[in-house]
């Protein structure tokens, strides 16, 4: 079995928090909220200079922090399993994507494939502290690591990558059907269906039927929008298409000055190039167009509708007057996705089953019983200001948006350009709930103590940075190196990506990654290698041989 953001089904244990008898009475902590958007790109947003309508999230940041060199994991289950706890991906679990294990990585410890028993969730500690706990949408982090076992009171959950947003269709010949689980126990879908909308509804179900025992609560709303297959309302799809006929390369080049205008980027930042693949706008036929527009359409719709179902979630909670004692954290798992087997079809359990199952005329993308994706083409637009795209930790891959949000406590309208990660997002939870982590016991078992830190102390201007100089963190996917620290970059990329050789980039002025500084600056260059073999080796990477290549390797563990 294959999915973009692969699952492996294998036995682990679970954080085991049941009794609350140690729980903190009458918790003096906001409210938190995490509301997660899947394969969402930075640009996507109007806040970062996108053209898609997102009022309500362009609200959230009016009262926050908008960062720009946030990062994540180049794929979903890696950045999920760092989300939650803290602990860099090569201990938790998922050091690769189970789907791609290579042999020297396979049966070694922090590359189980799922989120393995020397973590625990922040979910497992603020229940501990008298929190309730909620979670709706994609888990992803494996089927016996079940969000109702790792801390979360009340969960309704999609348990692999992707799905049909309007049934339970899955995504290959060999995953035709997903699952989907609520409070740990399988469940069927209701009628009149989408994710976005159920998610958010069920979250806000969740926090109403408990808001009576007077507990801060904890929500992590985890959509599975924008993720392939494409699917929106149709209303929203028929307000994009005529934005798009625009095309890909007008489209691209107005999100990039947009966000020079709202300083995401420097002045004097290039444009990579078109993808290699991708033929100039100009070259297609109109037809060609018409469908390649509704294509983006369908996707900018799923981004509204997201946006929508965020207005939704606040304006609930103002009606119960929870708002402004609660912080949001807004983020995505991993830049565009490129990948479209109908486009190019290198997997046959996809295409084939895709091509047998669907109908993908121009009448019905987007629509039930569609399965598209939007493909390089798209993508490279999303990742308007960098190189490439998920899968690779090119910036493309893993700098995503990240807005942190709380109208009484938080800076209001900052743009941060500080380098920060994924992992710091348990450490800052816990300094708002001021509940300590154990470090390296819970619950009797042996746990790796957090690699991030908490942003709270820079963003109430406590600290001057929040990783200072010679201090940073390293990402590795696929045999794909890299390690930021303060503007300065390091890249080793595979095939065909790039020559397996070391580059070194100023973030700053050169976020695409196009100006290798490594000849000119060799004592700079040494010193990050030097910080990115640290890292690798106190997290036990496991690297694949060069000209090791993703699809090459699919392997065959199914859900």
């Amino acid at each position: 079995m294959w999915l973009c953001c692969g699952f492996l089904i294998v036995s682990c244990g679970f954080d085991g928090v049941e009794d609350r008898g140690s729980a903190q009475e009458n918790v003096n902590s906001p409210n938190i909220i995490i509301i997660l958007a899947d394969d969402l790109a930075m640009s996507d947003l109007g806040l970062y200079g996108g053209e898609i309508d997102t009022p309500n999230l362009d609200r959230l940041a009016s009262n926050g922090v908008i960062f720009t060199r946030f990062h994540a994991s180049a794929m979903c289950s890696p950045s999920r399993a760092m989300l939650l706890t803290g602990v860099d991906q090569h201990k938790n679990g998922y050091g690769t994507m189970g789907e791609y294990l290579d042999s020297s990585q396979r049966g070694r410890p922090g590359y189980e494939g799922y989120l393995n028993r020397q973590v625990v969730t922040v979910a497992s500690l603020l229940e501990d502290s008298g929190f309730d706990t909620y979670m709706t949408g994609k888990w992803h982090l494996g089927s016996q690591a079940l969000p109702s076992e790792r801390g979360f009171d009340r969960t309704f959950i999609l348990l692999q990558g992707a799905s049909s947003h309007f049934d339970n269709s899955g995504y290959a010949r060999g995953q035709p059907i997903v699952d989907y689980y609520r409070d740990g126990e399988q469940t069927q879908l209701p009628e009149n269906f989408y994710s976005s909308d159920f998610y958010t509804d069920e979250m806000i179900r969740y926090i109403d039927e408990g808001i009576s025992s007077g507990n801060p609560f904890f929500g992590y709303l985890s959509f599975s929008a924008p993720h392939f297959p494409l699917h929106a309302p149709k209303e929203l799809i028929e307000k994009y298409i005529e934005r798009y006929m625009l095309g890909w390369d007008v489209i691209r080049e107005q999100r990039h000055a947009s966000m020079k205008v709202l300083d995401v980027i420097n002045e004097g930042a290039e444009m990579a190039d078109r993808l290699e693949r991708v033929p100039p706008w100009s070259e297609l036929t109109f037809e060609q167009k018409r469908y390649q527009a509704k294509k983006m359409a369908v996707y900018a719709a799923m981004v509204d509708r997201l946006d929508q179902n965020v207005g939704k979630l606040i304006d609930y909670l103002k009606s119960i007057n929870e708002y402004e004692d609660t912080v949001f954290f807004f983020l995505s798992d991993n830049g565009p996705e490129a990948v479209d087997f109908t486009t190019y079809p290198i997997f046959p359990p996809a295409t084939d089953w895709i091509n047998e199952t669907f109908d993908n005329s121009y009448e019905n993308i987007g629509e039930q019983g569609s399965f598209i994706y939007y493909g390089e083409r798209w993508a490279h637009v999303s990742a308007a200001p960098h190189s490439f795209h998920k899968s690779v930790i090119t910036q493309g891959g893993i700098n995503v948006p990240l807005i942190v949000s709380h109208p009484i406590s938080l800076p209001k309208g900052r743009i941060v350009s500080e380098f920060s990660s994924i992992v710091d997002i348990t450490p800052t939870i816990l300094d708002l709930a001021n509940i300590p982590h154990p470090g390296n016991s819970f619950n009797g078992n042996a746990i790796h103590g957090m690699d991030g830190r908490s942003i709270l102390p820079f963003l109430q201007g406590n600290d001057e940075t929040i990783y200072p100089p010679g201090e940073g963190n390293g990402f590795e996917l696929f045999g794909h190196n890299a390690f930021i620290s303060e503007n300065w970059k390091i890249t080793r990329l595979q095939e065909p990506y790039g020559d397996f050789m070391w580059g070194l980039y100023d973030l700053n002025v050169d976020p695409a990654e196009l100006n290798d500084l490594s000849t000119v600056m060799p004592e700079k260059l040494q010193e990050m290698k030097l910080l990115y073999n640290d890292y690798a080796e106190r997290n036990g990477v496991i690297q694949v041989p060069e000209g090791w290549r993703m699809f090459e390797n699919l392997g065959t563990s199914q859900d």
